[in-house]
């Protein structure tokens, strides 16, 4: 057939694709054909290689290092039979590279695989032996390429011109068949050089553990070393040529890092264990000859390869017999046009009528509004308020009548306090008092802000909790008693059974529509009148196939059209009756005041849930507050108490000193009329009286000693005539809590009163505050809810 039609087969060199080639030859169609199955082959053996690393499956693995194979053997079958070929990428060269280069990555998977699968490292002898043989065949590769395309691409090294002065250079008839004849890409010449080194390192290395697990630790260190000298001499215009690659070249980069540092790692480690303890001679020059290479990678011959014997067998020498001619193909062409254009047809048709009913049902806010009537004609008490706000109206109730004792314990601690505080003596608890009443003062604010948190009424109306009548009240409408059911009629039921029929009828509708859609579209896409096309193409001319043959075959789809006009129009029909019924219902006085009520009581129950979670939020802060004020009332209580009691023995012991000292001055008096002489630079004596250091001092007190510098001071202020019943004004302590005379005077005045009393906790509370007392509110505007925290500190 090929020779009397003379075809000509285009060939795109695989190596330049601006390169092309045409011949009308068969064997060059055939070859060509073979090295295309061979590259899909290395193609797909990737693949699987990569699947196999995702799944961790050992089938798919077997089977890349078997297509890798057979490629191999394709390359082969093309190297023996095909000798003359008119392109670089078919020459003998090339083809015998790219089985060799087949069989290295054969080679490697396997290899790689071994390496995965030896975890506890009981094969290193096996690997060692592997990763040479690897090696060994990425160096026949790398071999066959010309020193001139090496170094065109700098990749060379010391190693290729030693390689070049062993070997004899080839004649002139040789040089075709010895080097490569295309233009290799400059990545595949990098990564062959790289493979070469890199697995030539890894047998070094494996043999060096080999060595190691025989307790030959010199010689395992003469491996290792020489490992990591193969690794350092790779040429880096190669590693850079390899970061410009593409596919995986990073996983490429990632192992000859891994492995340098796994090489120095092992070296480290073996070197300190020798050095240390088995004191081996190092073996210097490691003999790279010693290792033995196991290959077994294998080409699989062409005729082995199970797909292509499958083709032999098979024949196909009349496989032309069932080809379609031309003309049968166009108009099968202009028919499925036909069918694409009814179905496109039918089925705008219904979606168009889809949409027309979902929007008329939308309009009419069905079914959603019928359900809320049916609801409502039914009960209008079966509504249930939500859990979690029947659990807070059940927590708040609890809580009620607490609320209310905190609340007047508080009022009735706050009075004892400033009651309390009123005992306090005048002049040696002058600064304690105003700092109290101050803190009470703020407290009392607080107070007032924590109250004002919540709304009284609506606690009372929650107080009772979510049973009780007044509870349920706020959910039920105002105009729920004008709405009464007595009046129903049996005829509104009947009315919403029948929309309901309506709007079953209106889905089972549109199922049906959806279905028979599908199964148009199915038999349109499985017709075919070839046959009929064929048998009638001799008989009639394509004009009057399609106007003859074209309307009668597309009449088998004709069912499908009338039954879905069936439907739609049954549709269109229970949509009118819908909407009359719908209105007729809706007329209703009974359920107009239904539906009036329902959207009341939704709105009513949405706005209630709201103020009960607002109400809920606040209410947790007055309920801790008063609880927190309560403790911090009763110790300020207790602590204003112990004052009240320091200050009335002191003035007990005043009194008593005082009276000792006028005895004995008025028993060593000289006057005969047995008065006491006042000096005349004193004043009348005050109880309160601290008198300066040369006067005598009573050891029978607790009262120690007063600091000479502020009895000194004492003693030199001026002495004015005072009234005897006259007190000395308050003073007001000074802003700075660190002034040196507020500090000292309420140190020795605390001092003074009794061994019990101690500074009071606000003293050394919130030190950064202005105020002298550093008390917590400092800002009497804003609610603390943390404000009576410090008594537990």
């Amino acid at each position: 057939m090929n020779r009397s039609k003379k075809l000509d087969f285009v060939w795109h060199d695989a190596f330049s694709p601006d390169i092309t080639h045409r011949q009308n030859a068969l064997p060059f169609e055939k070859a060509n054909v073979l090295f295309n199955i061979g590259a899909l082959l290395t193609k797909f053996a990737i693949t699987k290689y990569n699947e196999s690393q995702s799944s961790n499956g050992v089938a798919t693995v077997k089977d890349s290092i078997v297509m890798l194979q057979q490629a191999a053997g394709v390359y082969e079958y093309l190297n023996e039979n095909f000798l003359h070929a008119p392109s670089d990428d078919l020459s003998q060269s090339t083809i015998r590279f790219l089985s060799k280069l087949s069989l290295a990555q054969a080679q490697e998977v396997f290899t790689l695989n071994a390496i995965t699968n030896d975890l506890d490292q009981s094969k290193n002898s096996l690997i060692a032996k592997l990763c040479k043989s690897t090696s060994l065949q990425y160096e026949e590769c790398y071999n066959m390429i010309s020193q001139e395309e090496k170094e065109s691409f700098k990749i060379v090294d010391d190693y290729d011109d030693l390689v070049s002065d062993d070997l004899e250079g080839p004649g002139d008839d040789e040089e075709d068949s010895r080097y490569v004849t295309v233009q290799l890409d400059p990545s595949w010449i990098s990564i062959i050089y790289f493979k070469m080194q890199y697995y030539k390192s890894l047998a070094l290395y494996f043999h060096a553990l080999q060595l190691e697990a025989g307790r030959k630790y010199g010689d395992a260190i003469g491996f290792l070393n020489q490992s990591s000298v193969v690794l350092e001499n790779i040429n880096p215009h190669a590693m850079k040529t390899i970061s410009k690659g593409h596919g995986n070249v990073y996983d490429l980069l990632d192992n000859y890092n891994y492995q340098k540092d796994a090489v120095g790692i092992k070296t480290d480690e073996l070197v300190k264990d020798n050095d240390l303890i088995y004191h081996d001679l190092v073996k210097k020059d490691a003999n790279w000859n010693s290792l033995s290479p196991l290959q077994v990678s294998k080409v699989v011959p062409l005729n082995d390869i199970p797909l292509l014997k499958e083709v032999n067998e098979q024949g196909y020498q009349n496989f032309l017999s069932n080809v379609v001619p031309i003309n049968i193909h166009e108009l099968s062409s202009f028919y499925s046009e036909e069918k694409s254009q009814l179905l496109r047809n039918e089925i705008d048709y219904y979606e168009v009528s889809k949409e027309e009913t979902e929007s008329f049902l939308e309009s009419l806010k069905l079914p959603k509004a019928l359900h809320q009537l049916k609801h409502a004609l039914k009960a209008s008490d079966e509504d249930e308020i939500p859990h979690d706000i029947m659990s807070k109206v059940r927590e708040i109730s609890s809580t009620y009548a607490r609320d209310q004792e905190l609340e007047e314990e508080n009022v009735k601690l706050r009075q004892k306090i400033y009651e309390t505080i009123s005992k306090f003596d005048q002049y040696s608890h002058q600064d304690e008092a105003i700092n109290l009443k101050r803190a009470l003062y703020e407290a009392s604010n607080s107070d007032k802000k924590i109250a004002s948190l919540i709304d009284r009424s609506f606690y009372k109306a929650l107080s009772k909790g979510p049973n009780d009548k007044q509870f349920r009240q706020l959910f039920e409408p105002v105009s729920s008693h004008e709405v009464s059911l007595i009046d129903k009629e049996d005829t509104q039921d009947q009315q919403i059974k029948t929309l309901e029929t309506f709007l079953y009828d209106l889905g089972t509708i549109k199922t049906n529509k959806a279905s028979l859609i599908e199964k148009l579209k199915k038999d349109i896409h499985s017709d075919d009148i070839s046959n009929i096309l064929m048998l009638n193409a001799k008989q009639m001319s394509n004009n009057e196939i399609k106007s003859v043959i074209f309307p009668a075959e597309l009449k088998k789809f004709q069912p499908f059209v009338d039954k879905l006009d069936n439907l739609i129009n049954q549709e269109k029909s229970i949509l009118s009756d819908v909407k009359t019924e719908w209105g007729t219902l809706l007329s209703d006085p009974v359920v107009k005041q239904l539906q009036s009520q329902t959207q009341e009581k939704a709105q009513l129950w949405s706005d209630n849930i709201a103020k009960i979670e607002s109400f809920y939020k606040n209410w947790t802060q007055y309920h801790a507050g008063l609880a927190k004020g309560n403790t911090w009332y009763s110790k300020l209580l207790t602590h204003c108490e112990s004052i009240a009691n320091a200050s009335t023995l002191n003035q007990s012991m005043n009194s008593l000193k005082l009276n000792d000292y006028n005895n004995a001055h008025s028993a060593g008096s000289s006057h005969s009329t047995g008065q006491w002489s006042q000096p005349s630079h004193s004043q009348p004596m005050n109880p309160h009286y601290n008198p300066p250091p040369m006067q005598p001092q009573f050891s029978g007190f607790a009262q120690p000693l007063q600091p000479r510098a502020s009895s000194t001071q004492y003693a030199s202020a001026p002495q004015l005539q005072q009234h005897p019943s006259y007190t000395r004004p308050p003073q007001l302590p000074p802003k700075n809590p660190n002034a040196q005379t507020g500090t000292s005077t309420f140190t020795s005045q605390s001092t003074a009163s009794t061994e019990d009393y101690k500074v009071p906790p606000w003293q050394h509370a919130n030190k950064s505050s202005d105020s002298k007392t550093g008390l917590i509110y400092d800002q009497p505007s804003t609610y603390d809810p943390n404000m009576y925290d410090f008594f537990s500190k």
